[in-house]
């Protein structure tokens, strides 16, 4: 894969990563301001695209301060599945949204939770989507066979 198939898939896999994350929040920013609408619809459709915005914006930098780093080592060593994107998009994303939530609501650490769990769902639909656009078929080229694993 060269570098701009990467860069595309990179950017497909942070867009639905962060449609997947923020799709709950954004919906109830939908039915909070819905009543607004009529009175000054424009600071409320910026309100209600905010969610997706921020998400955006933390999956492009969780893929690229993280993701693409551990890509590489995941392919040197080998170890590339499913899983092992998974797992650390999940708890990268979780820890990356509660500290930077935390550190903006710190008297309110039952919203930083929630936040936290929202970056987690981010994080693991990013990589899941970078696994599947970028890295499940070249991982399979390079997976042993199953007659080499029972001879």
């Amino acid at each position: 894969m060269d570098t701009r198939a990467s860069l595309l898939a990179g950017a497909k896999a942070a867009f639905l990563g962060a449609l997947v994350g923020t799709s709950l929040p954004a919906l109830l920013m939908v039915v909070v301001l819905a009543g607004s609408v009529a009175s000054d619809p424009g600071p409320v459709l910026l309100a209600m695209l905010l969610p997706f915005g921020t998400g955006l914006l933390a999956a492009i930098l969780g893929l690229l301060v993280v993701g693409w780093p551990l890509t590489a080592w995941f392919h040197r060593t080998g170890q590339e599945s499913w899983r092992a994107y998974v797992v650390p998009g999940v708890v990268i994303g979780a820890l990356l949204v509660g500290v930077i939530a935390h550190s903006i609501l710190g008297g309110y650490p039952a919203m930083s939770l929630v936040l936290a769990a929202f970056g987690a769902l981010t994080g693991g639909a990013t990589a899941h989507f970078w696994w599947v656009f970028a890295r499940k078929r070249r991982a399979m080229v390079h997976a042993p066979s199953l007659e080499a694993i029972f001879d």
